[in-house]
């Protein structure tokens, strides 16, 4: 980490309440730096000088930098130090999964669970940005229709490191094999709606900051109801994951921190019944103590 010390200070921000992206990858991930190529191929970038960093790049008409690391990304918890005028992360990666589905994916990080085996820290969560994960999921949605049309494109719930960061961070991935992650076309597709969300974000987003609790791993219901009903996500703690959290106080410090880890804080909640009474009572109490309103669906 000492080669870290020197920082990147160039700051593009004209106006103090203008935000600053960095987008960051690993070099040695075929999807994140397929997508990170595309980027670089339609956006006006020149050549800057972050420590640590395999290639890095100034977009100044996104106000956004560009940034390449040899470390795998689930393990970029350096970020904050040599980045310290990012306003929040977008990490760009590869997903894996052995069911081989296809699929462009966004989500948010923590370990909601005393487990770490990804990255991060036991019992802690990033900080979500659920405005432009919504832009980027929906702008994903758009895109893929006639080009990639056999990819699912859904959230995934909150899972791995890195957990902690300062800064908002999220993460946009292609899955779920090799095949995928060198697909031309999918680094375009996920380029084209990184770069739309950051030019979106610039302005008045409609859409509602909600937090979710239950269902699977691949958070079809949650990805539904965003696009239907304009609510974007941040923390989607999963069934598994309430399932594995040992004992009430836990539930409650996960449920509170849930909430006070995203910005903007969630303004209300979606809880699936699936969970269990027991469960379900232990994070409705909690919310209500935060003056969060949830609705319970099926």
């Amino acid at each position: 980490m000492g080669r870290r010390l020197r920082v990147f200070k160039e700051s593009l921000k004209e106006d103090p309440e203008e935000f600053f992206a960095a987008l960051a990858y690993s070099v040695e991930d075929p999807a994140g730096k397929g997508v990170a190529d595309f980027i670089r191929g339609i956006a006006k970038c020149r050549e800057t000088q972050v420590v640590g960093s395999e290639a890095s790049f100034i977009i100044e008409e996104l106000n956004a930098l560009l940034v390449g690391f040899k470390e795998d990304v689930i393990y970029l918890d350096f970020l904050d130090d040599v980045l310290p005028n990012a306003s929040f992360y977008v990490i760009l990666s590869r997903h894996k999964a052995s069911s081989g589905v296809k699929s462009l994916t966004v989500h948010h990080t923590g370990n909601p669970t005393a487990s770490a085996d990804m990255g991060g820290r036991p019992k802690e969560l990033s900080i979500a940005n659920p405005v432009f994960s919504y832009l980027t999921l929906r702008n994903l949605s758009e895109l893929a229709v006639g080009k990639l049309s056999d990819f699912e494109v859904v959230y995934e719930v909150t899972h791995h490191g890195p957990t902690n960061l300062r800064k908002p961070l999220t993460f946009v991935e292609i899955g779920s094999s090799e095949t995928e992650w060198t697909y031309e076309k999918a680094h375009e597709v996920v380029g084209e709606s990184v770069v739309k969300a950051l030019r979106e974000f610039r302005y008045s987003v409609n859409c509602v900051p909600t937090v979710g609790f239950g269902g699977p791993h691949y958070a079809e219901g949650f990805t539904k109801r965003a696009l239907r009903y304009g609510e974007c996500y941040g923390h989607i703690i999963s069934r598994y994951a309430i399932k594995e959290i040992s004992g009430a106080d836990e539930l409650r410090y996960i449920t509170r921190e849930s909430v006070l880890r995203s910005k903007p804080a969630p303004t209300k909640a979606v809880i699936m019944r699936k969970i269990g009474s027991e469960p379900r009572s232990i994070i409705t109490s909690e919310l209500r103590s935060l003056g969060i309103p949830y609705d319970i669906i099926d």
